[in-house]
């Protein structure tokens, strides 16, 4: 196959040609079992029937309208988010990515508050570009280490819009959940100055951490949540949802936005019918119940292996699994993929984020692979 797509990751030599449930199979007619979801967005599996059929009944009927109408999917999607979130009367936008979200999310509060800055814990990633990009170079952006409460008093809030709040950074820091206390205060110091605290579940959301959103575990009550990935099951849809006060405020401090995709039909009617699945299916309580069978097995492992298992991190279906130094983390993982079983690896350590409809056959397969690997070492 002709290579024409600019390298900005570097994937397999493998070439994927059908997806299915749990499972995506090459050219060569291999299957995987894939514990990444894609990059996280599969929680009602890949291809998803229901999922298909209403996109294709869609197509016939509305794919974009611009800027002359209202949908009916895009209010219903809002009315279903807002019941979720718990803001009622607030409201919502939809656009194609969570950069997209979390970045107009944050030029919101930062139009609303006039204030410059952001503050975020360390190991977020926020976005791609722009105002929530992580990197040394954003100026907008100020970055609390982890779980270091002390740091909390010695922030200036005077210049900050938001706080931005991720629950468990799955891209720098592979997997790790900060705690009630250290959340709780910086949430509270955040507000007690007027800034705004903007929930990213563009990860952690609907239903990936064992609640409907990750912020759920916390004493935390947002002003924004913003939500991708899992709203279109592998189809690009982004939301914000933001609470009354917030929405009264837009209303009144008059602010425009507008880009080629927002509040498009297709996206919209599929967001709703993830979340109606999602309720239909009970796959909150699931996840919560599936990740906790896959962390026993983990800890298992870790408890056969000491020496080769350093931490087994866990919440809902999002888990990690630290190797110690003297394992190869990236050798794990290569070998993994090549009996069939798709995970992340970075800093030594493996990440597992399955579909929601993940069962007991996938997991057995992942934990006795991992177990038989680690045994040859």
């Amino acid at each position: 196959m002709k290579q024409a797509i600019i390298p900005l990751y570097t994937p397999s030599d493998r070439v994927l040609v059908r997806s299915k449930g749990c499972y995506v199979y090459d050219s060569d007619g291999k299957e995987y079992i894939d514990f990444e979801s894609g990059v996280w967005c599969t929680n009602l599996g890949h291809c998803n029937e229901s999922i298909s059929k209403l996109m294709k009944s869609q197509l016939y009927t509305s794919v974009h309208h611009g800027y002359h109408f209202r949908n009916e999917h895009a209010e219903e999607l809002s009315e279903k988010l807002l019941r979720l979130t718990g803001f009622d009367e607030g409201a919502s936008v939809f656009l194609s990515s969570g950069s997209e979200a979390i970045n107009l999310a944050i030029v919101v509060a930062r139009h609303v508050t006039g204030r410059p800055k952001i503050v975020k814990i360390e190991s977020s990633f926020l976005s791609a570009y722009g105002f929530g990009q992580a990197s040394p170079e954003n100026e907008v952006a100020v970055t609390i280490a982890l779980n270091d409460t002390a740091a909390i008093d010695q922030l200036r809030f005077d210049e900050v819009a938001a706080f931005v709040l991720e629950t468990g950074g799955a891209s720098y820091d592979m997997v790790r959940f900060p705690s009630k206390d250290f959340i709780k205060r910086l949430a509270t110091r955040a507000k007690e100055h007027g800034c705004l605290v903007i929930a990213d579940e563009v990860t952690t959301g609907l239903g990936r951490t064992g609640r409907w959103f990750g912020f759920q575990h916390y004493e935390v009550t947002p002003d924004m949540v913003v939500t991708g990935k899992a709203l279109g099951n592998g189809y690009p849809i982004s939301g914000i949802t933001v609470s009354e006060p917030l929405a009264a405020a837009l209303a009144k401090n008059t602010f425009r936005h507008a880009q080629s995709h927002q509040n498009d039909p297709l996206g919209c009617s599929i967001g709703a019918k993830v979340l109606d699945m999602m309720e239909e299916f009970n796959l909150v309580d699931i996840s919560q119940k599936m990740g906790t069978c896959l962390k026993e097995q983990l800890e298992q492992l870790r408890t056969k292996y000491p020496t080769k298992i350093r931490e087994v991190r866990a919440r809902g279906l999002m888990l990690a699994v630290e190797l110690t130094p003297e394992v190869d983390g990236d050798a794990i993982g290569r070998q993994l993929f090549d009996e069939g079983i798709v995970v992340g690896c970075k800093q030594n350590t493996l990440r597992l984020m399955p579909p929601l409809v993940i069962t007991t056959t996938e997991i057995n397969r992942l934990t006795h692979v991992l177990g038989q690997l680690l045994k040859a070492l």
